[in-house]
């Protein structure tokens, strides 16, 4: 008897915790252009993959300080950094609690659900937030206490330098919490927009959200959709289908790949980001040998000549 008990009691936290599933939203507020979407062969990824994103995007680890090297981001993830514009900042807002409802939220939920709203994506098993949040060691405020501070959080992601990371959690209790924090959302997102476009600045929000499996399930099957329909035409501009040898039944090209014990993709094809860096580390080496194999040529090859102000030629032909 206890058995069985102890077993239902693990069936229910376990469906309980499926139930369960992480949204990360991403958009660039103000200039623009420091992110791209890439075409995943799934837009699920893990929290290790989300940390990876951060630290390849921003330049400040978890406790602030500026690191002096760039972190490679997983592969397989369907928003990358670009190679060359960075952000001059960032802002990390993780919303958990039990009355987390989307409705009540029109702001967060248009950044959810419509892929023209934000730049892209991350979707996480299970709830993820909290963790997420704790790698970045945010401060967990009450609604009252976020709606006087993300504001605060979007002036400061402004005028900071060294593109650091804004993070701010809070617990959402009831529906009228969650409309308060929905709107302060969008009032700071508006007065950050405002603020980088007259700055020149690019500051890219981040916002972490627990929900329910199923409201997560209809932005994930969207976005997979798209991903099929580009891969598909890709496919067809191509053409020669039949020498890919990697179509599946309805057309659409598949990635080689496989996932790991930690849910992580893994490919042997480069990510843009690995392609984009291998050339340009190439031709700047290949560059420079270059530059200093003709410098040293056209020394050794340089012809010999007396100097005439070492010799006095100069003093002698002013005397003449």
């Amino acid at each position: 008897m206890k058995s069985i008990l102890s077993l239902s009691i693990t069936a229910a936290l376990y469906a309980a915790h499926s139930a369960q599933a992480t949204t990360v939203a991403i958009k660039e507020l103000g200039q623009g252009g420091v992110l791209h979407k890439t075409s995943p062969a799934s837009p699920t990824t893990s929290a290790g993959g989300v940390m990876s994103f951060w630290k390849s995007t921003h330049d400040a680890d978890d406790n602030g300080v500026t690191r002096e090297y760039r972190t490679v981001q997983y592969p397989g993830m369907s928003v990358v950094p670009d190679l060359f514009s960075r952000p001059d900042g960032g802002i990390v807002l993780g919303l958990t609690g039990p009355e987390v409802d989307l409705a009540s939220m029109p702001t967060v939920a248009s950044l959810l659900e419509q892929d023209d709203i934000a730049n892209g994506h991350f979707y996480l098993v299970g709830n993820q937030g909290r963790k997420l949040m704790r790698h970045l060691n945010a401060p967990h405020v009450t609604s009252g206490e976020f709606v006087q501070l993300v504001e605060s959080k979007g002036k400061e992601a402004v005028a900071k330098e060294g593109n650091k990371l804004e993070v701010l959690s809070v617990h959402v209790e009831d529906t009228q919490e969650a409309a308060a924090v929905d709107e302060s959302i969008r009032r700071m997102i508006q007065s950050v927009q405002e603020e980088a476009k007259k700055a020149g600045s690019t500051i890219v929000l981040h916002v972490v959200v627990d929900q329910e499996e199923e409201e997560v399930s209809r932005g994930r099957r969207r976005l997979v959709a798209v991903d099929k329909e580009s891969r598909r035409q890709l496919a067809e501009n191509q053409g020669n289908n039949r020498n890919q040898g990697q179509q599946n039944d309805e057309g659409t090209y598949q990635i080689p790949g496989y996932y790991d014990d930690n849910n992580n993709f893994v490919t042997p094809f480069r990510t843009i980001f690995q392609i984009q860096y291998y050339n340009v580390v190439q031709w700047t080496a290949l560059g420079l040998f270059t530059i200093l194999f003709a410098a040293n040529y056209m020394t050794m090859n340089m012809p010999l000549m007396p100097d005439t102000l070492l010799f006095g030629e100069s003093a002698k032909m002013v005397a003449e």
